[in-house]
């Protein structure tokens, strides 16, 4: 499965995942409501620099996925402390996910630049969450760009 994942502009993450420095990033996760498109190993990871931005520049490989809880016996701030080397979370992003009750956090291997795809931002109705889709024909339109 594809996933669209929409990170933090403010935050530089793209750049941060271009760089090397960050090869993890987190979902919101809620066992109770069975998805059809889990995250697995294997899944690609398409990212997109915002929630307003509409081209694809880089593309990833799922490698792990972890799924932490914050409940008496395991504290999430913690684990994200130790996870911070590969998350590079800013302050901010870390005192929003550190009170989360679940989440999911997502290793991808070496994230690399594809050829530019434009994404037909109506096509996605909802931008608070990751967007799976089977192929880019989803949420592109028919035509798409080669250059870098």
């Amino acid at each position: 499965m594809n996933h669209l994942v929409f990170l933090d502009a403010r935050a530089g993450e793209l750049e941060k995942i271009l760089s090397g420095i960050k090869s993890m990033v987190m979902k919101d996760f809620d066992p109770a409501q069975s998805t059809a498109h889990p995250v697995r190993p294997g899944d690609a990871l398409y990212f997109l620099r915002g929630k307003d931005e509409c081209t694809l520049h880089v593309k990833a490989t799922v490698i792990r996925v972890f799924p932490l809880m914050n409940d008496v016996d395991e504290d999430l701030s913690l684990t994200l402390k130790e996870m911070q080397p590969r998350l590079q979370l800013t302050e901010d992003q870390f005192n929003h996910w550190s009170t989360r009750k679940q989440v999911l956090l997502v290793e991808f291997n070496y994230a690399h630049k594809i050829p530019i795809v434009s994404i037909v931002l109506e096509k996605i109705k909802d931008r608070g969450s990751w967007i799976a889709f089977e192929d880019c024909s989803c949420i592109t339109p028919l035509k798409v760009s080669h250059e870098l």
